[in-house]
């Protein structure tokens, strides 16, 4: 029996196992070098850069068209890209304005358990290509850049290698190596300026001691409460006028036990144009026997929210006197590092505080 008879596929075609690759072929044009596979070659590289842009474009954020850092990028339930800070937004002004949260691409309802992240997208952005945003140096991937910023980039901010003397200067590396070290005269500073700069750097650690010393006092007083509190819309929003609302949310706790008496915290948020404000108000329900000094401060709980939500509200305490005649002051505002606080606080499918209270006879 033949061969061929053996094998009835047989044909002049080679099996696709056995078919010659790309990088196989050989010139067969002597007087030209890079002849067919030349073209080839550019017509895949030309793919490449095609497919590299088509990629890219996915994933940006919807909302904003940039590109999210990989660790805070999240997808609504059909896989729509946002970056944190646009989600935030979305999440903040749906609780503010009393109305459900949608995709802005595809409009499917979202909130703070349906948004996930997805491990292929946050792996990709890992791998893509990115310009440092200080000396402009072109990256081949993102995850190089942490370490470009901290030991390459020559536009990072530096202090002067003689601030232990008491030089004062701050400025990019590249500066620092070009003029300010052959210009700084601290080295040759004597023992007499020294022990100055000695003196102040003492009483700037003083007075960054401060507010420690203050908690130290509130740790001292008479008696201390603390409450993890759900903040939610007052029950009667709709005495409120349409107009009103408009500019004014209320959030209130539940009603909250402390020191034999019955308090309640509110937050007020204000809009005035394109400005947000976040305000704080305890108040005494109940009548006391006497009059209570009481010093309250307002944190985010250990466990709740995300690690920038842990410093989104600044340490500020609030003393306020409560008698039978005030039940309590006017609002006092919320510090909070800056604009995206607010709206990751409101972002909160359930917004958690806690209040500490110090009371003092």
């Amino acid at each position: 029996m033949s061969n061929a008879s053996a094998n009835p596929n047989n044909n002049d075609e080679p099996p696709a196992a056995k078919r010659p690759r790309l990088s196989d072929v050989k010139n067969t044009n002597e007087n030209e070098p890079n002849g067919t596979l030349s073209t080839m070659e550019s017509s895949v590289r030309g793919g490449a850069s095609d497919l590299h842009k088509r990629l890219y474009n996915l994933l940006l954020c919807v909302v904003c068209r940039e590109v999210p850092h990989p660790e805070e990028s999240y997808q609504c339930k059909h896989g729509h890209i946002m970056c944190e800070d646009c989600t935030n937004h979305i999440l903040a002004d749906a609780m503010i304005t009393d109305k459900d949260a949608h995709c802005p691409s595809c409009r499917v309802f979202i909130n703070c358990h349906d948004l996930e992240q997805n491990l292929v997208v946050r792996q990709a952005l890992w791998e893509l290509p990115i310009e440092c945003a200080s000396c402009a140096v072109e990256l081949s991937v993102a995850k190089e850049l942490p370490k470009h910023l901290k030991f390459d980039c020559e536009l990072r901010v530096v202090r002067c290698k003689y601030q232990c003397l008491g030089c004062s200067w701050e400025g990019t590396l590249k500066d620092r190596e070009l003029s300010h070290d052959a210009a700084c005269g601290f080295p040759q500073r004597n023992g007499k300026d020294i022990l100055k700069f000695l003196q102040l750097a003492s009483d700037k650690v003083r007075l960054s001691n401060v507010p420690l010393m203050k908690l130290h006092r509130e740790l001292s007083a008479s008696r201390i409460n603390f409450r993890n509190v759900k903040m939610s819309r007052i029950p009667n929003r709709d005495s409120i006028s349409s107009e009103l609302l408009r500019e004014f949310v209320l959030l209130e706790s539940e009603t909250i036990t402390a020191f034999e008496e019955q308090w309640v915290l509110r937050l007020h948020l204000t809009t005035a144009g394109e400005r947000r404000a976040l305000s704080c108000q305890l108040l005494l329900l109940s009548t006391p026997r006497g009059a209570l000094m009481v010093d309250h401060m307002i944190r985010m709980p250990q466990g709740v929210g995300s690690v920038k939500q842990q410093h989104d509200i600044r340490l500020q305490l609030y003393r306020q006197l409560f008698d039978a005649n005030n039940h309590g002051e006017g609002r006092r505002e919320l510090p909070l590092e800056g604009p995206q606080s607010l709206y990751r606080l409101f972002a909160m499918s359930e917004i958690q505080l806690r209040l500490w209270m110090f009371l003092h006879y």
